[in-house]
């Protein structure tokens, strides 16, 4: 989703762009997230195989997937890379984006139906989803799958009737995904052990044939999970006992560990 205005990306980021040109050394990216920034594609960023053509790999107008490698936002420069990013990063933003436009049009379609701005729709449903989520589409596919998901968002009876039914008319999960974070800190000798043997507990936690556990990396001490269940209630159950043993291995190893719905909240603890 945009970006909040005079915000750049981090490097490690994987962000969507427009190629607005090309010349002889590389080629100048439009950031479509990032109220249209300009970064900069280098010849050397493009493949690792030797560029005879750069029209062979990008094109004007083209949307590609990158790697932020750099930034210095006091001369505006954000460095991209092509071909470091892997057909499974690529695959995910680009699955990212279609979930975003997806979520935006179910927001016209409901603001025609009840005849408002599309933009108050959006804001409104929007800003409360994300208080909750970790994106507008969690969010839907949760009350796709439970449509009492959508009680505790506070959302206006006169527009949370006609909108809880559009989402379960419109989107039908084959599965559900959701994410939260686990904080992991030790200052034992065998600290690092310690952690990869908690995230190991989180990833081999015993869930239904229907859910799947996957952890990620982000930075330290932070770290993703990321639960697949049948429904919204289940996943979120699969998520808090995955993580709760996880950090009581961390707790018996002398070491500590916490529990985050969204990684919001530990940057909001850690300001």
């Amino acid at each position: 989703m945009p970006k909040p205005e005079n915000t750049y990306p981090e490097p490690g980021e994987y962000i969507i762009g427009t190629v607005e040109s090309i010349f002889k050394q590389g080629s100048f990216i439009t950031l479509d997230e990032y109220g249209g920034k300009k970064g900069m594609l280098p010849l050397s960023e493009i493949s690792l195989k030797w560029v005879r053509n750069i029209r062979d790999y990008v094109r004007e107008g083209q949307k590609v997937v990158l790697l932020v490698l750099g930034v210095n936002p006091e001369r505006g420069h954000i460095d991209l890379s092509l071909r470091r990013v892997v057909d499974a990063k690529r695959k995910e933003k680009l699955q990212q984006v279609k979930q975003l436009q997806r979520s935006e049009k179910l927001f016209e379609v409901l603001a025609g139906e009840l005849k408002v701005p599309a933009a108050e729709i959006k804001s409104m449903l929007g800003e409360k989803l994300l208080k909750q989520y970790n994106s507008f589409y969690e969010g839907l596919e949760a009350i796709a799958s439970d449509e009492h998901a959508a009680d505790s968002l506070g959302i206006d009876e006169k527009y949370k009737k006609p909108f809880v039914e559009l989402v379960q008319k419109s989107i039908k999960p084959p599965f559900v995904y959701i994410t939260g974070y686990v904080e992991f800190k030790s200052y034992e000798p065998t600290g690092v052990n310690i952690i990869k043997e908690s995230l190991k507990k989180i990833e081999k936690h015993a869930v239904d044939h229907d859910s799947k556990i996957e952890v990620n990396y982000i930075s330290p001490p932070i770290y993703r999970i990321k639960v697949r269940s049948a429904d919204y209630k289940t996943a979120e159950k699969v998520l808090k006992s995955a993580a709760d043993e996880g950090i009581e291995h961390m707790k018996k190893n002398a070491s500590s560990g916490e529990f985050h719905r969204k990684i919001e909240e530990i940057k909001h603890e850690n300001t």
